[in-house]
């Protein structure tokens, strides 16, 4: 493989990569040694990281190769690059796709409104959780200004800027680890197009991933800001996005929407199991129709399959909590 291949590689979501990922995805590890030899990557904490050479490198050999995409900065943190990294190639190599599509974004950074203050997310009770922004002012207009069961319509996206910014609505910002869309039949749906899919979900199903860190100190409670931005942004999508085809398609067909959490061993994976399970349900409800899972490295590298569906993978690798 050639130096100019593997060095776009280390673009703006992928700062970080070892010999072993280079290996995952195809390239010759040792095309890594030449590009450090020529100052274009730098060792660090076991991989490779692009230096000032290597970006200014980069930006020349994408702009000859007509390639829209921006040189990686430093990782802050190497350990979490390598994993969202060594997740979205080996759920690449894990299955076909039935007659479909598949996209895997690394960090995607998306956004949600209402961005509503903790007080006004849940409140932590003697019994448990209960969760507050469903029924928070904000929500409640939104639902009423854009009605669910209606046909999209591109004003929609009009009504809402000038909802936002008339309201002074504070927008948040959403970045799940990883996130995988698959679409099957790809034949019976390419036709078909909302002018409103901000993020391009029309007949596509969703699954949403985001690593647990010290599963075995961690409190479930630390789990729900991210249940509540997910449970938002999911609002937004089936509001204003695609009022009517979010949860069933433009087939009538079911459109998946999951949220994973990720972590190293299996070990690590049982834990957080005995963790959730009793409260799967509370924490899934926001975000209904919606199932929750988790899902470990270990179970990712020990698949050596090649699924023919995203379903046939999902359920070889990971465990669902709400089922």
């Amino acid at each position: 493989m050639s130096l100019e291949t593997v060095l776009l590689l280390f673009d703006r979501k992928r700062p970080f990569w070892t010999a072993e990922l280079l290996e995952l995805a195809g390239e010759d590890p040792s095309t890594a040694d030449e590009l450090e030899k020529k100052g274009l990557i730098l060792r660090r904490d076991g991989g490779f990281v692009l230096s000032d050479a290597g970006r200014e490198r980069f930006k020349q050999w994408a702009a000859e190769s007509w390639l829209d995409t921006e040189p990686a900065q430093d990782p802050m943190d190497t350990d979490l690059e390598k994993k969202r990294l060594e997740t979205a190639l080996r759920f690449d190599a894990g299955f076909r796709g039935f007659h479909g599509t598949k996209q895997i974004f690394i960090a995607p950074e998306l956004w949600f409104f209402p961005d509503l203050q903790v007080d006004r997310l849940y409140d932590i009770t003697p019994g448990g959780v209960r969760w507050l922004f469903p029924s928070d002012p904000l929500v409640e207009e939104l639902i009423k200004k854009f009605p669910r069961q209606r046909q999209p319509d591109p004003q929609d996206l009009d009504t809402l800027e000038e909802w936002v910014r008339e309201r002074q609505i504070p927008t948040g910002t959403f970045v799940p680890d990883l996130l995988c869309l698959n679409q099957c039949d790809y034949a019976y749906y390419w036709r078909h197009s909302v002018p409103t899919d901000r993020f391009g979900f029309l007949n596509k199903d969703r699954l949403f991933l985001r690593f647990a860190r010290d599963v075995e100190s961690m409190m479930p409670v630390e789990l729900l800001p991210d249940i509540a931005k997910f449970s938002l942004f999911l609002l937004d999508n089936r509001q204003v996005y695609l009022p009517g085809c979010f949860d069933i398609d433009t087939q009538e067909q079911t459109a998946f929407t999951w949220w994973f959490w990720a972590v190293e061993t299996r070990d690590e994976a049982k834990v957080l199991l005995h963790k959730l399970r009793p409260l799967a349900d509370l924490l899934a409800a926001p975000a209904m129709p919606t199932d929750l899972w988790v899902i470990s490295l270990e179970d990712l590298r020990a698949y050596d399959e090649k699924a023919e569906s995203f379903y046939e993978f999902v359920d070889a690798v990971a465990e669902c909590l709400t089922r």
